[in-house]
């Protein structure tokens, strides 16, 4: 059964008149803007923004050597916000760049040996066949080329395997330089110059709040979710501290239901039953966090 101080609907308004007129207690907000003409229902809801906030962790385990992005500035996409100490990650990608060098010197020098070596087979061949030679002198002269050319195939494989060693190890100098991955601004930070740092750690280094439009999660009550569709406007306003009325549109509605989150009550929360319900807001004044209501408009 829904609580008689949950979301009323217009159809209950006379209801929910006369239940305010016999008690002291002025009716909530929710109550009258569910009483009010031209909306055809209402919810709770938290303001949040397209994509969510951005926390960006330790990608391993390590000490920052670099921190940059101070709480309130913004920042660019692929803007460096920390790096963790490379001595040994540049020293392995040097490592694997020289590896590289001699395996593809080697590579090079083994195929140059390849004209000489075919010519000479040639000639021993042709030798045989003019009777000027034995045979075996130009069996000898082909099998050399054979192993010469098996010889830089496992050279090549080796300059391979070195270039790929050469891109994990700079892969790995990539990975511990933390860069912002889109326009945003910096809402928190809990990083410093020295700090040991690791992937298990449950607090982020970084909270970004993206460069995006607001949006609004409400929690549309079961009662009301078959009169709210997509494209419908809304009304929003702040659960405190202003009156300011706020205009949204559904984007979307979700097709599971479940408990209220953003009810205190937990008896209330676990007897109510809510879909979630995106709405975008034409403003980026209020505050991802803040509660408000929302009021769904008749047309």
């Amino acid at each position: 059964m829904i609580r008689t101080h949950h979301y009323l609907s217009a159809t209950v308004c006379l209801t929910a008149f006369a239940l305010c007129a016999c008690t002291s207690k002025p009716p909530d907000r929710t109550s009258a803007a569910a009483a009010t003409p031209g909306y055809v229902a209402m919810a709770r809801g938290e303001v949040n923004v397209e994509g969510g906030l951005i926390r960006i962790a330790a990608p391993r385990d390590g000490v920052l050597a670099q921190v940059h992005g101070e709480p309130g500035s913004t920042v660019k996409a692929g803007d460096i916000l920390a790096a963790l100490d490379l001595h040994s990650t540049e020293l392995a990608a040097g490592a694997a760049q020289a590896e590289l060098d001699q395996a593809n010197a080697h590579t090079a020098a083994l195929r140059a040996r390849v004209a000489g070596l075919q010519q000479r087979a040639d000639r021993a061949r042709e030798a045989a066949q003019a009777g000027a030679a034995s045979g075996q002198s130009a069996d000898d002269a082909t099998q050399a080329l054979a192993e010469l050319k098996a010889e830089i195939g496992e050279s090549a494989a080796n300059a391979e395997a070195a270039q790929q060693r050469l891109k994990q190890a700079r892969h790995e100098v990539e990975i511990r330089t933390l860069r912002a991955p889109a326009d945003a601004r910096v809402v928190a930070r809990d990083a410093h110059v020295g700090d040991v740092v690791s992937p298990q750690s449950s607090t982020p280094l970084f909270t970004l709040l993206p460069d995006a439009p607001r949006i609004v999660r409400a929690e549309l009550n079961e009662a009301f979710v078959n009169k709210v569709t997509p494209g419908m406007h809304a009304d929003v306003i702040a659960d405190v501290g202003s009156d300011k009325v706020y205009p949204a549109v559904v984007t979307r509605i979700g097709d599971i239901f479940g408990h209220s989150k953003l009810v205190e009550d937990s008896q209330e929360a676990s007897d109510t039953r809510d879909v979630e319900c995106i709405l975008k807001l034409d403003s980026n004044e209020l505050r991802v966090g803040q509660r408000v209501q929302v009021r769904f408009k008749t047309r």
